[in-house]
């Protein structure tokens, strides 16, 4: 039997729907990304603030200032946008005021950190529309086995007994946890009863 080298002309026309289709989606896709820009540039913005002003009032990287900002953003933004922010803000923040420091790496460990809980923030809550509560153990429980892992292994590197420094500084860091379970939920509740444009966005 010949083989068939050409497309029918119902072939043509279904390919020419999946192409339209395609590029309507991709169109849509974009516009919404474009629409959450100015929401992920204030919650960057707050993650640059915040913690200038933790450490101004003596109270200290263990409330995680940065993080509470950028797990809301990331809450009501695409994941693409989520994991942006995650990344620009602590660079920025350290271009301008030095924190966090690149040595020790604690640069490279907050970016880990915020990558993890943003993507996954964003994924729960937005794509998913899963609880806040749910979204917040999954992410925060995530971002404790990044951050344990991470500082086993360069307290190893440097000769420092890994589970010890590690554990401590998930233990160090609890009092953000519960101030990111505290103020994160409260927020988004205010917001659906004050300002539900912005959550009826995420639709």
């Amino acid at each position: 039997m010949k083989r068939r080298d050409f497309m029918s002309w119902p072939d043509l026309q279904y390919n020419g729907h999946f192409e339209n289709d395609r590029m309507i989606s991709e169109e849509m896709e974009n516009r919404s990304i474009y629409k959450h820009i100015p929401l992920a540039a204030l919650f960057a913005t707050l993650g640059v603030i915040f913690p200038v002003f933790f450490h101004i009032t003596g109270l200290g990287s263990a409330f995680m200032p940065m993080f509470i900002p950028i797990i809301m953003g990331s809450m009501l933004l695409p994941p693409s946008l989520a994991v942006t922010i995650a990344f620009i803000t602590p660079v920025v923040s350290f271009l301008l005021t030095g924190m966090p420091p690149v040595y020790p790496p604690i640069l490279i460990l907050v970016i880990a950190e915020l990558l993890t809980v943003s993507l996954l923030s964003s994924y729960l809550y937005f794509m998913k529309n899963w609880s806040v509560w749910i979204t917040l153990v999954i992410a925060m429980g995530a971002d404790r086995l990044v951050l344990f892992a991470f500082v086993f292994f360069l307290a190893k590197k440097l000769g420092f007994p890994g589970r010890f420094f590690s554990a401590g500084a998930v233990i160090y860091s609890i009092p953000g946890v519960v101030l990111i379970f505290l103020i994160i939920p409260l927020t988004l509740k205010f917001l659906q009863r004050k300002y539900p444009q912005i959550l009826q966005s995420q639709q």
